[in-house]
């Protein structure tokens, strides 16, 4: 599958069959994990698998009630080790944690898209309920919780401002705009169709 149908064919998906997934769909779900860039190379990411029934129904209470979460036929417990995080970074270690958490999150909901499953990554619970639930470390700190499974929704195509909109010219006082030189070919060789709607908007 290309990428860029992999990035714009993602959705959020709250709703799953009641179907197992297979452990060769899990495990390439994993693999996307370990690939995704972090500071120095420390990979600070502690990932607990939960399929047991009981822990996931626990933490979708945790998740401020978030029940959806209960028909999940797995749910990620995406970690970030602190200790490792920090590393020789000083006080911006915990930033770059978090942002190589973040990348490695969206390198698994792209890799799950790729094969088929459906995912989201919650963030809203209480964190000290989540690691009670899961027995973690203090320095172990949960920074999502990611469902996985089969779709059993098909959610429509979200709005998406158009790349003008956000992009700037060497300064943020001056904005990209649809005649900035050699976009619309850029996007047009790139994505071909699959960009059509963002091309007639800009």
């Amino acid at each position: 599958m290309d990428i860029f149908e992999v990035i714009r064919g993602r959705r959020t998906i709250r709703s799953y069959e009641d179907r197992p997934v297979e452990q060769e769909k899990l495990a390439a779900v994993l693999d996307a994990c370990r690939w995704a860039p972090s500071a120095g190379n420390r990979q600070p990411w502690e990932i607990i698998v939960v399929d047991n029934q009981d822990t996931k129904d626990r933490l979708a209470q945790a998740a401020l009630e978030q029940n959806w979460m209960k028909t999940a036929p797995v749910i990620l417990a995406v970690c970030m080790n602190e200790n490792i995080a920090k590393g020789t970074y000083g006080e911006r270690g915990p930033l770059y944690g978090l942002e190589t958490m973040g990348m490695a999150i969206e390198n698994m909901m792209l890799a799950a898209y790729a094969v088929g499953l459906g995912s989201c990554c919650v963030t809203a619970f209480e964190e000290g309920k989540v690691k009670e639930i899961l027995k973690c470390l203090e320095i172990i700190k949960p920074v999502a919780l990611l469902t996985l499974g089969y779709p059993r929704e098909e959610p429509r195509v979200p709005h998406r401002d158009d790349i003008s909109g956000f992009t700037y010219h060497n300064s943020y006082m001056k904005h990209n705009t649809p005649e900035w030189p050699g976009l619309k070919k850029t996007l047009e060789r790139k994505f071909k169709k699959g960009l059509k709607e963002t091309l007639e908007e800009c």
